[in-house]
């Protein structure tokens, strides 16, 4: 009980000093705990969102079966549903768990001619469960068959467009099929309709250097009938994972398990395929989740080194205030470790309720708590009561250890090396590897930075006194010789020098992402707002929109696929006519880089090489190629050739406009399709993924500059007693007062100076020192290279990155000069 009251009444004598440990402790204990809890939870919805936005046919897993001519299974029906259990026996636990357990499959023969017509195809398929979901809106369902005869139902939208109605007999090669009825679906948005699409529409197929497409109805017939029937036939059976099933736990182990299933498959007796694009899309998001969980511990490496030096500071300054107590306590008999007892008591009854209390807040942030967010807390705790123990320890022992200088020298150069060491290993494997060891580069990058200020901070110091001794004045002399005789800088600069550089850092990576991810926008649309209709846009519907009030400029293009004939078979190619004058000046101002001003066709360099080749469209005409061009924005060409005819159009097809799209909508013919840069800017922004980690980012360097500012101000609190003593002689000599905050500010501020500006310069720097090591297309919407080159460091980020240099230099020098002024006024 009496150590209880003695610890008690040291932190009430330094209460002041007790709450500042007590805030700083809590501070850092909700940002560590609450920050991965925060990214946790937008990993798991981004998995859920990586598997759900993906086109259904994509994310499910087709197992696929054909069948030959020849007399082998699949006769029926059930046949078929008894080969969808068996597969779904075959599933390893883990996709059993994220699998909806309904049975999906199907089976259709290849596309038959219709009445031996040129270009007119039927495919005939059967898919369970169809019956429910279709509305007959002529006629009804088909029915069994006999022999070589069908019965089939087709698509409404496709009989109107091929011409066939209830009631006509088809001849497809030795089959005969009766059309029973014409369907819909019954819910248009019913996920049935996105794994079989080809049920709603007219399939358009053209070959190369043919002059007219080819058109396949989907049909739908009975399966018995369709499965007994003499015909080659692929069977399908989807097993769709469910998107909330899938975490950021368990996506590995069910990529895993995606792979131990396609090789189970191939152990069969029949010849199966398994066809899915689940795999790639769990590989993408894995990717994007070790990234961001390394990214992440960048950040929490970094404040945690960060708050434990602030707290340092903070713990040491309570210790230097309670020195006195603890002699008087070891004058009256108290051994050494009954002394660290109590001022470890004191300091963890200030820190653990504090801890515990950040904790608890952390708890209201959605999210499961990560491994960091249950012992972060937990840690810092620990660390801040060993801080104060070792530190009284030391300070009441007399006894010092040799080799101080020599052990100081090789822990640099160790530091040195394994920096070194760890950023050629993150450029070269760059941070999607999940290396914890690569993750803390970037600390381990700002805490040689801070050793060499360190090393050449007392040295521009010398310098500068050594200047000041050449002059008359008395006040830079004193000041300068001062400061060269700081005692306990190193733990103010490792802690302020990592807490600047990080912070500048995640602004700018957050500014940077931002950049990119609108520079990306734009090259996605092309311009403010983009219009396409297939079918051509008129003339009166372009004058209409371009004398609307809020539309600033239009500029017509047209764009469409053809075939250039180079070469055996030609290269499929796609046109982009549009006057390229007209196009730079709709998009000045933008971030679009347009081709360079000029005349003649432009062509990709595939094609360069050809002294001219004909193309079909937009008309029949010989291309000349003049110069090159690699891409042009909103034009996607795949894999095929792309040339850019730098003329306004005949017939136009794209509209590029600059203007309020609330306007523009209303004008729009039907099967128009309008895209904006506000579109899909947000939609890039808006993945549960992207949002978190610009929100961590931004979280993590607004705590990293309030733990920066805090530690120059305990800095000079720490020291405010020793200046007392020193300035007050001064003052008894005439000094006067504002000589003496004069005095103070050239003792204590020159190296927090120093160390906020090389701290800034390290984090500017970083970008370009991390190089490709830290690139993030993925949260760019796909574009490499947005945070890799320097010149990339956005302005208004950089420029808030400098504010926060600034403010904590001018803490440190209006901190020393009012401590120095007001502090000894007598």
């Amino acid at each position: 009980m009496i150590r209880l009251l003695g610890v008690h009444r040291l932190l009430s004598v330094h209460r002041g000093v007790a709450a500042l440990l007590a805030a700083l402790v809590f501070g850092a204990a909700l940002v560590v705990s609450a920050l991965p809890r925060m990214v946790e939870s937008s990993l798991d919805a981004a998995a859920g969102s990586a598997v759900g936005s993906a086109p259904p046919a994509t994310a499910s897993l087709a197992v696929q079966f054909t069948r030959r001519f020849d007399l082998t299974p699949m006769r029926t029906t059930a046949e078929a549903a008894e080969a969808d259990t068996a597969w779904r026996e075959l599933l390893p636990p883990a996709l059993r768990e994220v699998a909806d357990p309904v049975p999906f499959f199907d089976f259709a023969a290849p596309p038959m001619l219709i009445d031996d017509r040129q270009h007119r195809y039927m495919t005939l398929k059967w898919v369970s469960g169809a019956d429910r979901r279709v509305r007959y809106v002529e006629g009804g369902p088909p029915g069994p068959g006999s022999g070589a005869r069908l019965e089939v139902a087709v698509p409404a939208v496709a009989a109107a467009e091929m011409s066939i109605r209830t009631g006509d007999t088809l001849r497809l090669g030795a089959l005969t099929a009766k059309v029973t009825g014409l369907f819909e679906p019954a819910r248009p948005a019913d996920r049935f309709w996105a794994l079989e699409p080809e049920l709603t529409y007219v399939i358009h197929h053209r070959v190369p250097l043919a002059t007219e497409d080819d058109l396949i109805v989907t049909a739908l017939t009975d399966g018995d009938s369709l499965a007994g029937a003499e015909l080659p036939m692929v069977f399908r059976w989807l097993v769709t994972p469910v998107a909330d099933r899938v975490t950021a736990a368990n996506a590995a182990d069910v990529l895993a398990a995606t792979d131990e299933f396609g090789r189970r498959l191939g152990r069969q007796d029949r010849e199966l395929a398994l066809s899915t694009g689940f795999d790639r899309i769990l590989r993408e998001y894995l990717d994007r989740l070790a990234v961001t969980r390394a990214l992440i511990t960048v950040f929490l490496g970094g404040l945690a080194v960060v708050c434990l030096g602030t707290t340092a500071l903070a713990v040491l300054l309570l210790v230097g205030r309670v020195h006195g107590d603890l002699l008087l306590m070891r004058a009256r008999g108290a051994s050494l470790a009954r002394v660290v007892l109590a001022c470890g008591g004191a300091v963890a009854l200030a820190a653990v309720p504090a801890a515990a209390a950040g904790q608890v807040a952390a708890g209201f942030v959605p999210g499961a708590p990560a491994a960091v967010a249950r012992l972060g807390p937990a840690a810092l705790a620990a660390g801040t009561v060993a801080i104060a123990c070792a530190a009284v320890a030391l300070r009441q022992s007399t006894g010092r250890g040799p080799g101080k200088a020599l052990r100081r020298m090789v822990m640099e150069i160790l530091v040195l090396v394994v920096t070194v060491a760890s950023l050629y290993l993150l450029r070269t494997r760059g941070l999607a590897t999940g290396d914890t060891f690569l993750a803390l580069a970037p600390v381990l990058l700002t805490l040689a930075a801070a050793l060499a200020v360190l090393r050449a901070g007392p040295a521009v110091i010398h310098l500068a006194f050594r200047a000041a001794a050449r002059r008359t004045a008395a006040v830079p002399f004193l000041g300068l010789a001062a400061a060269r005789a700081v005692p306990g800088a190193a733990l103010p600069v490792l802690t302020l020098l990592p807490a600047v550089a990080l912070a500048a850092y995640g602004m700018v990576t957050a500014g940077g992402l931002e950049e990119a991810q609108r520079q990306t926008a734009w090259e996605r649309i092309g311009a403010e707002i983009r219009v396409e209709r297939a079918q051509g846009i008129p003339a009166e519907t372009l004058e209409q929109i371009r004398h609307a009030p809020g539309v600033r400029a239009v500029v017509p293009a047209a764009v469409g696929t053809t075939v250039a004939e180079v070469g055996f078979g030609g290269r499929p190619a796609t046109v982009v006519a549009v006057d390229l004058d007209a196009y730079r000046r709709l998009v000045a101002g933008s971030p679009l880089h347009l081709p360079p001003p000029g005349t003649g066709v432009l062509v990709s360099p595939d094609l360069s090489a050809m002294r001219s080749f004909e193309i079909g469209w937009p008309a029949r005409m010989t291309v000349t190629p003049a110069r090159t061009v690699g891409a042009m924005p909103g034009v996607g060409v795949g894999d095929g050739a792309l040339i850019v005819l730098p003329t306004a159009p005949e017939h136009v097809n794209t509209l590029l406009i600059a203007g309020d799209a609330g306007v523009v909508r209303p004008l729009l013919p039907s099967g128009a399709r309008m895209t904006t840069v506000a579109g899909a800017l947000a939609e890039i922004t808006g993945t549960p993924l992207t949002a978190a980690l610009t929100a961590a980012l931004r979280v993590a360097a607004a705590a990293l500059a309030v733990y920066a500012l805090a530690a120059v101000a305990i800095a000079l609190t720490g020291g405010a007693a020793r200046r007392a003593e020193d300035l007050g002689l001064l003052r008894a000599l005439g000094l006067s007062r504002r000589q003496a905050g004069l005095v103070t500010v050239l003792e204590a501020a020159p190296l927090p100076v120093l160390t906020a500006v090389a701290g800034l310069a390290a984090g500017l720097a970083m970008p370009a020192l991390l190089g490709p090591g830290i690139d993030l297309p993925a949260y760019a919407g796909g574009r490499h290279g947005a945070l890799t080159a320097a010149a990339l460091l956005p302005v208004l980020p950089c420029v808030v990155a400098g504010a926060l240099a600034a403010a904590v230099a001018a803490v440190a020098l209006t901190g020393a000069y009012l401590g120095g002024s007001r502090g000894h006024a007598g």
